[in-house]
Parts: C-alpha cells; sequence; structure tokens
C-alpha cells in the first residue's frame, strides 16, 4: 500500500485509537472506519437523536408526463415524505424525473438544493445549469431534488421549525454532540433513497448524492453514513467539507462557526483555532466512502474553499481504496482545468471560474458514472 507524504501532518488514517494499526480491509470496515464515523458524529457534525419513535411515511402525490412544461421523454413524480412523532408532524417533497423510454431500472442522482426553488424549480420553467434535468433525463439518468430550506432553515431560528420541532426537549437544553443542520438535511437525503429504494424504475444500486457548497458538506456526510449511496459528489465544499482544515488558507474553522455555527454540533467550537490538535480532519470524511465512488470538484478561483486544501484530503485519503483491491485518485499532482481525474474510484476534477455548479461539472460526474457503473 502507498502512502503520500504527510504534508499537513493530519491523523493517520490506519491507527485506531487503542494504537493498534489497521492492515486489511475487514480491519477498516470492522474497527476503523466506525471509531471515525462515531467521531465525526461527536465533535463536527452531530449525531440524529433516537428516532426510534418517529414514523416515516411516503407517499406520490402527483404524476405527470409530457405536458407544456415537460420533455415528453420524462416522466415526473411528486413525492411527500411525513415524519410523525408524538403528537408533531414535519412534511417535505421532493420531485423525481425518470426517464420513460428506458426499457429497463436507470441509476439515478439525488440533488440537495440549497439555492431556493429557482434553481431546482420543479415545473422546470426556469431551466438552471446548477440543476439540469434535462441533460441528466437525455443521458439515461434518474433524479430528484429536494430543497434544504424545506428541511430545515438556513439560518439561525434555535431548532424550533422544520425537521428540527419533532424534538422540541432539544431547544432549551441542547447537547453538545445534538445534530446541526447538515445532518438534518443529510437525513432528508436518505429519505430520497428510501424512495428509490421502492421505484421499480431507479436502479438503487446506482445512486448518486451531488451537493454544492454546503450541498456538498452534507453529500459526503450523507454518503458516509448511507452505505446504500453509491457515489457521493462534492461541488466546492471547501471548510468542514473535503478541504483539510490543517494548514488551509482561506475560509477556517473558526469563520464557519461565526457565520454558521447551526450547521454542526456544538462539540465543533472547541476547534476553532486549534486545528493541528483535532484527532481527525477532513481526508476521514473522504475515506469513509471506501469502497464506493466519490467524487469531488473545484474552481480554480475558489480561494475561499481553497482548491489545493481540498485535493490534499482526496490525496490523504486515496490509500484507503487500496486495502480493497482498487485505485483511489489517479495521480497525487493537481491536474490543470478543465483536466478531469476519472480513472480511479475518487473523482476529481477543476473548473475554470469562481465558486459554483454548472453543466460543465454535471456532464464530468455523469462521465465518472458512466465511466464506472456502465
Amino acid at each position: 500500500m502507498r502512502l503520500p507524504e504527510n504534508k499537513r501532518n493530519v491523523p493517520s488514517l490506519f491507527t485506531c485509537l487503542d494504537g493498534t494499526q489497521v492492515t486489511t480491509a475487514k480491519e477498516w470496515q470492522e474497527k476503523r472506519r466506525p471509531e471515525i464515523l462515531e467521531m465525526l458524529r461527536r465533535e463536527e457534525y452531530g449525531r440524529l437523536p433516537d428516532m426510534s419513535d418517529v414514523k416515516v411515511e411516503m407517499r406520490v402525490v402527483a404524476e405527470r408526463q409530457g405536458g407544456p412544461m415537460l420533455d415528453p421523454r420524462e416522466l415526473r413524480k411528486t413525492v411527500e415524505v411525513e415524519a410523525v412523532r408524538k403528537d408533531r408532524h414535519f412534511i417535505f417533497c421532493f420531485e423525481v424525473f425518470i426517464p420513460r423510454n428506458a426499457g429497463k431500472p436507470v441509476p439515478a442522482f439525488i440533488e440537495i438544493c440549497n439555492r431556493g426553488t429557482m434553481l431546482c424549480d420543479p415545473a422546470r420553467e426556469h431551466p438552471s445549469q446548477f440543476y439540469p434535468v434535462e441533460a441528466i433525463i437525455e443521458r439515461g439518468y434518474a433524479c430528484a431534488a429536494f430543497r434544504t430550506q424545506e428541511v430545515a432553515p438556513d439560518y439561525e431560528e434555535g431548532f424550533h421549525t422544520g425537521f428540527h420541532r419533532l424534538f422540541p426537549e432539544y431547544t432549551q437544553n441542547r447537547p453538545d454532540d445534538a445534530w446541526g443542520t447538515i445532518s438534518a438535511w443529510a437525513w432528508a437525503a436518505s429519505r430520497v433513497m428510501d424512495y428509490f429504494e421502492t421505484d421499480p424504475m431507479i436502479d438503487d444500486k446506482h445512486v448518486a448524492v451531488v451537493g454544492h457548497s454546503r450541498g456538498g458538506k452534507t453529500a459526503l456526510w450523507c454518503g458516509a453514513q448511507d452505505e446504500r449511496i453509491a457515489l457521493a459528489v462534492s461541488s466546492c465544499s471547501g471548510n468542514s467539507g473535503d478541504a483539510i482544515s490543517r494548514g488551509k488558507s482561506g475560509e477556517s474553522i473558526r469563520q464557519i462557526l461565526t457565520r454558521f455555527p447551526f450547521w454542526f454540533a456544538k462539540n465543533y467550537q472547541k476547534h476553532a483555532d486549534h486545528e493541528e490538535e483535532m484527532p481527525f480532519d477532513q481526508h476521514m470524511l473522504v475515506a469513509m466512502m471506501a469502497p464506493r465512488l466519490v467524487y469531488s470538484s473545484t474552481r480554480s478561483l475558489d480561494a475561499w474553499a481553497d482548491p489545493e486544501s481540498e485535493f490534499e484530503s482526496l490525496v490523504q485519503a486515496s490509500p484507503v481504496y487500496e486495502l480493497f483491491g482498487k485505485e483511489g485518485l489517479e495521480s497525487w499532482d493537481m491536474p490543470y482545468a478543465e483536466v478531469p481525474l476519472h480513472k480511479g474510484s475518487i473523482g476529481f476534477h477543476k473548473h475554470s471560474g469562481e465558486h459554483d455548479m454548472e453543466d460543465y461539472d454535471w456532464h464530468r460526474y455523469m462521465d465518472f458514472a458512466d465511466r464506472h457503473w456502465k
């Protein structure tokens, strides 16, 4: 197994908390991976509360094909998810677009839409490169998007609304390891996956979850927890996403917590300005996708996210894939813009421009999926 130079002095992926060394895929899956997952739940993103008394139901409430706003090749379904706990109800919806005449179940993408309805318009009156349904369908994939604001507000509101309202006991006395908004959004993405498992038109063994910026952080965290996800795609997720925190330029942990403390567990605050002492770093989040696929895209001018730190995270995570007899990142040297790396199980590209996700990025995600799934 090759090990890259540890340029940032990140914690070892292969040294367990008790000091033992991981040398096999079995040891990774049964010992090291679970303790990393627990550490990230406790120290960074927070853990979900006990869900044993939460009843979740899903129902298709509308179905359309063709018409003035839809390509006749598309079938659109609106799915309603209702979660009930005691006397409290919470509902969010998402739309599924499926190629009509595929002849067999098709792979699918779940879009975590953090930019509002206009950029993931279910009626397709406002097509957007941020969520290019028409291009996705044309290439033979199904897709679904949910709007993060419908699941949990993207502002500090004391965890009184959205999904959080099911647990009023947390609003006044919030444990330091309790879930933040990113974990709530990740929970919602997994509910879309639940639906995909029930739809005979979807190939539920080949599902990707995709997000940009805060949505990219969520996509990686969803994929780390939900092993049904075959591919996690992160666009410009930067700090607390796919970027190594040690030695990072651009946004720091302190800066992200100053603006968005509600995204994370309270425990994360103690690591602000103490990155070098953390028992974890973001290469661990990437590595938890092994042996499944993971993809990171970045932008050449996105200094706040820090492309070099994002790429370094992928490099450091790559050796875990070798435990499974797979190649991680095909090259440990960052490529030029518009030169994607697709050969290994970790994909990457850098696109010219500023913080965004558009058609170019989506087509590279689908190129990567084509290569590994078809």
